[in-house]
């Protein structure tokens, strides 16, 4: 249960279904850009779990975001029930109703689960605070493909490119990457910046990037097929993300496994697998200036930085390995079915 066109998700459902064998069912909330929408949605969704339920059971349900997909697993005739944490916390945005309705929706998923996906460390205290039982929490990342995003090294890149890879979204601020671009071609520094992906801020982003006259500094892929992804990852040089707030991302394992060097913004999600100005750097939320002066930072001492980039790859393939990760997810799954005797 989840948004299945997210890269993520799919990356959940294929490693799973490869090492096991078994296909996986989905079920997901139709989008909608309201929220009364979004709740009428959500009981069409209730329906269709009850429909479902009529027609088979399931020995193991998986349900992404404790708010949402956790919370209606617990409706889904299934033995066992894993649910995981899509962010350092799934209680966003921070408004008054997030901070009202979604805490009961998490606790109910969190107190109800056979097994709860943390996929690092970062995202454990927000699920303690949901009174989730500590050994029901598994610490472990997806993992990524390693066969597919391969190495490439800093000779064979386009030095001056980077590329943004998140959602068009308000959360991973795009415009301050943009801003920054602006204060670089004023001093004369040349780069490139593929944005890959769509969202709700698209057209923005597209008129700002024509007000700005960025044209020749931006491109924006639109959505892409995954398959595509890897290669333009090989091209570039810099990986640059700038949301207001990280959980554990598979975009930056993805850069990481490929050669570019991370340029994020400092977050315990990122802090986590970033030391800054020794394998990337840090830079502020919203903060378009220091953003740009890293970038700077890192094209006039692109060389001394290339050990950390193959220390980075080497940190991916040590503990972010899909098949290896998947497995061990896999057999875990198998061992909630055990039954525990007494000596």
């Amino acid at each position: 249960m989840g948004e299945t066109y997210r890269a993520d998700a799919q990356t959940w459902i294929k490693g799973i279904e490869n090492v096991s064998g078994l296909k996986i069912d989905t079920l997901e909330v139709k989008s909608t850009k309201t929220r009364l929408g979004r709740i009428f949605m959500f009981l069409v969704f209730l329906f269709q779990i009850f429909k479902t339920n009529l027609k088979k059971s399931y020995d193991i349900v998986l349900a992404e975001r404790s708010t949402s997909y956790g919370f209606f697993s617990l409706f889904v005739n299934a033995k066992k029930r894993v649910v995981a944490q899509q962010g350092i916390t799934d209680i966003w945005p921070l408004t008054n109703f997030s901070l009202k309705v979604k805490p009961i929706f998490q606790s109910k998923a969190y107190q109800n689960a056979d097994l709860i996906h943390a996929w690092g460390e970062v995202m454990v205290p927000a699920m303690l605070d949901a009174q989730a039982d500590p050994n029901r929490i598994l610490i472990l990342p997806k993992g990524i493909d390693l066969d597919l995003y391969q190495f490439i090294g800093f000779e064979e890149k386009q030095r001056d490119l980077a590329i943004v890879t998140r959602s068009l979204t308000s959360v991973y601020n795009h415009a301050d990457v943009l801003d920054a671009l602006v204060i670089l071609r004023d001093q004369g520094i040349k780069i490139k910046v593929i944005i890959v992906g769509d969202g709700e801020l698209m057209t923005e982003l597209e008129a700002r990037v024509k007000s700005l006259d960025l044209e020749e500094m931006v491109q924006f892929t639109g959505r892409i097929p995954n398959e595509d992804l890897p290669g333009l990852l090989q091209r570039a040089s810099m990986y640059i993300s700038v949301p207001s707030t990280e959980g554990v991302s598979a975009s930056l394992f993805e850069a990481m496994a490929s050669g570019c060097f991370p340029i994020v913004t400092d977050l315990p999600g990122t802090r986590a697998f970033i030391k800054d100005a020794e394998n990337g750097f840090l830079v502020p939320v919203n903060d378009p200036k220091s953003l740009a002066l890293s970038i700077s930072n890192y094209l006039n001492n692109a060389v001394n930085f290339q050990d950390s980039i193959l220390s980075n790859r080497k940190f991916i393939e040590d503990n972010v390995d899909l098949n290896k990760n998947m497995q061990k997810i896999w057999e875990k799954y198998k061992s909630l079915f055990i039954t525990k005797t007494s000596a």
